[in-house]
């Protein structure tokens, strides 16, 4: 099923929500609703929800370009970076893609600081980020990223803010050329898409030049219970799976620097945070070694490290 209005397709800017929830679907388009610059078009691939997203998305018709569709199969739930990439599918030739979310937040000049920065920057082989801030469920800020401290850092460089902890992150954050996601070949692909965003993002900033910062109020991720893979237990052998391979992709993606202790420090502190708090201590022995064995690759010590440190506590969540 595909509905879509026809005024305003010329536009620089596709925003792209790939949606499946209603809970907060609502506050995301008044969101856009309010975007003080109404140069975009908005498409939404609903991914066969049980909920009746259309008739949300139906009261914003005449607030701004909409384009719906639903799809007749659940895609995110086997391959959510593959319905991130149908969604992206449904929009035209617009030179910018912004793949929002549908609970999260945008600044009521997020459109407009995209567009200024493309007038700068242009519109071809560029990546841009906004700030992040994290809100619950009903729209309380608990956490921000720390400004900006570089006009533009690279791939790697943003992978070790992210590893280390000294970022959060999340696709909402994130505007990119639409020749740089062509030429990247679409997302990079992990179980459940978990560290999928992070190692494309990494992928288009090295092939933009680097990622640049957009200045000014944030972008809000929402991160409310039973809303998030990462506040779930039940998907934790998924999630052990994918970090070992999002390790492994480092490894082989940046080979040149698998003797930087820094990278050593952040691996170090990112598989910990991973099995303390992403996973909430709750993993085995077979999920230990997996990303053990991807961190070896990069530095035997640290993998060595972590195996020693954890194991004793795999070893007690077999015996209960």
């Amino acid at each position: 099923m595909s509905n879509e209005t026809v005024k305003g397709m010329d536009s620089r800017l596709a925003i792209v929500i790939p949606a499946y929830k209603s809970r907060f679907l609502q506050a995301t388009l008044d969101s856009i609703a309010k975007q003080s610059c109404k140069d975009f078009v908005v498409y939404i691939g609903d991914d066969n929800s049980p909920q009746n997203l259309e008739e949300i998305v139906g009261r914003y018709r005449n607030e701004f370009p909409l384009v719906y569709h639903r799809f007749e199969e659940n895609m995110g739930r086997n391959d959510l970076p593959g319905h991130w990439e149908r969604c992206i599918a449904l929009s035209r030739n617009e030179p910018l893609i912004w793949l929002f979310s549908d609970d999260d937040l945008m600044p009521a000049d997020g459109v407009e600081r995209i567009l200024q920065a493309a007038a700068v920057h242009g519109d071809t082989r560029v990546f841009f980020r906004f700030p992040l801030s994290l809100v619950d469920a009903e729209g309380h800020l608990f956490r921000s990223n720390p400004p900006f401290d570089a006009d533009c850092i690279s791939g790697y460089h943003f992978l070790l803010d992210k590893l280390g902890g000294k970022i959060s992150s999340a696709a909402c954050e994130y505007v990119f050329s639409r020749d740089v996601y062509t030429e990247a070949g679409g997302f990079v692909k992990f179980p459940l898409a978990w560290c999928s965003d992070d190692a494309s993002w990494a992928r288009f900033a090295d092939l933009a030049g680097g990622i640049v910062s957009l200045y000014g109020q944030p972008v809000c991720w929402r991160n409310a219970e039973n809303e998030n893979i990462s506040n779930s237990v039940v998907y934790n052998k998924e999630k052990a799976k994918a970090t070992a391979l999002f390790v492994d992709w480092i490894a082989r993606y940046y080979p040149d620097r698998r003797d930087d202790a820094v990278l050593h420090c952040a691996l170090k502190s990112y598989i910990k945070t991973i099995l303390v708090c992403s996973l909430r201590s709750v993993f085995d022995v077979a999920d230990l070694w997996g990303m053990c064995r991807a961190v070896w690759q990069i530095s035997p010590a640290v993998a060595s490290g972590l195996f020693a440190k954890y194991l004793f506590r795999a070893l007690r969540r077999k015996g209960k």
